[in-house]
């Protein structure tokens, strides 16, 4: 960018001299599209130079985190880009200070600009302009400009200047970083979208609807720490496995997936229950990070004979609805995994004898309706009586649905799994 300016700035002259006014409007106009953050400052700070006729100029930008300045863009005899000033008493604490444009005159340093300086290229400020960079009234920046030269003090032109260029450049600077930001946020909603799809896949397919197991899984955002898992065997037994990850977010989501993946193929191999938690919590406790751990049931079914053998680590206590509805519950024996490297967990036995079983996480129990107590096992049970009659699968959708209705709020992932051992479900 090229308009003429003035080459004496120690002459003051019109602020609305032609030359001035081209001079600003074609700035003014490179700052109204400019969304590259990047090019902004060096073309803010340049063409600051450029028109007050400054020897060297530094761009700072405010770091929210340590309440320090932070040089973004820099020009002249001393490179101070990426140099660190925390705001004091020198010019550029007054400028923020006030929010409003500073100068330093008669040959005294500035101490805040030379602290960012080595020592040994010491910079004689003899005279400087400091101008805020602001949004909504908020400083969050400065430019500052300055000059060594005994005669090359600044004048009202180069103030005005300054301030109309700088107000220019903070709105420029707020866009591109906006700018900034939307695209980080596209990304990331990218991220999660892919997040999602490849959690979906790890639950089980549409080829399973022949088994007498069901399950469902409704994340309360778009990735879940929960999940739930089942197959066949080729001896006609049945592995399965319900988890919940504590924390939310990616890095549950992240150990939702191992969790998942090292049960699929443990549950292949072994089939003791016990010594499946074992060796996931084991590798578990080896990688997590952030003090996260998983509770989980995995266990085998047998549909020939209704026999079911299962453990469980620190998980909600599973649910046995028997022929007669009658209810038994089984608290966990151990605690959740990745806690302790050594741990020991034990597998239970029973026959369902026509029964069913419920596997479900705690967002299940902490459904709450209005401003009364939580759903708890009292109310699941009282909701699994009245839809008896329906078959396990339409069951469980009329229970989620029941729960879409206004008034109950959800504050967690759901996660239920039934496994149907009723006569009609086996054949």
């Amino acid at each position: 960018m090229t308009a003429p300016i003035p080459n004496d700035s120690s002459t003051v002259q019109d602020p609305d001299s032609p030359d001035d006014v081209q001079f600003l409007a074609a700035y003014s106009q490179f700052f109204a599209v400019s969304r590259d953050l990047a090019a902004t400052l060096d073309t803010a700070l340049a063409g600051i130079i450029q028109g007050t006729n400054a020897e060297a100029g530094a761009l700072f930008l405010l770091d929210e985190a340590t309440g320090e300045l932070v040089c973004h863009a820099a020009a002249g005899p001393l490179d101070l880009r990426d140099a660190r000033v925390t705001p004091g008493q020198g010019i550029l604490g007054r400028c923020l200070r006030r929010n409003a444009i500073e100068s330093l005159r008669d040959g005294r340093d500035d101490p805040e600009l030379l602290g960012a300086i080595d020592e040994k290229n010491r910079l004689i400020v003899r005279s400087a302009l400091c101008a805020p960079l602001a949004a909504d009234g908020r400083p969050f920046g400065a430019i500052q400009v300055v000059n060594q030269r005994p005669r090359g003090s600044f004048n009202e032109r180069d103030s005005y200047l300054l301030q109309t260029m700088a107000n220019s450049a903070a709105l420029a600077v707020a866009n591109a970083r906006l700018t900034e930001e939307l695209v980080r946020q596209e990304v990331t909603q990218r991220e999660l979208d892919l997040a999602a799809e490849i959690q979906r896949n790890l639950l089980p397919n549409g080829d399973l609807a022949g088994l007498p197991v069901y399950g469902v899984n409704r994340p309360i955002r778009q990735v879940s720490g929960d999940f739930f898992d089942y197959f066949a065997l080729p001896d006609g037994r049945i592995p399965f496995a319900l988890g919940d990850v504590s924390g939310k977010g990616i890095h549950a989501a992240l150990l939702m997936a191992k969790a998942a993946s090292l049960f699929r193929c443990l549950g292949k191999r072994s089939d003791d229950p016990a010594a499946i938690l074992a060796i996931i919590n084991r590798e578990i406790h080896e990688t997590s990070s952030r003090g996260m751990f998983v509770t989980m049931v995995a266990g085998t079914y047998d549909p020939g004979s209704g026999l079911l053998r299962f453990a469980n680590a620190g998980h909600e206590p599973p649910l046995l609805r028997g022929q007669d509805h009658c209810y038994s519950t089984f608290p966990a024996e151990a605690p959740p995994l990745g806690i302790l490297p050594d741990m020991e967990f034990w597998t239970q036995e029973i026959n369902l004898e026509g029964g069913e079983f419920y596997i479900f996480s705690d967002g299940l129990m902490e459904f709450h309706y209005q401003e009364h107590e939580e759903l708890g096992i009292g109310g699941l049970i009282q909701m699994i009586e009245g839809l008896s009659d329906l078959p396990i699968s339409e069951r469980l959708e009329a229970l989620l649905s029941e729960l879409d209705r206004e008034g109950w709020e959800v504050r967690d992932d759901l996660t239920v799994l039934v496994i149907d051992d009723s006569r009609g479900a086996r054949s």
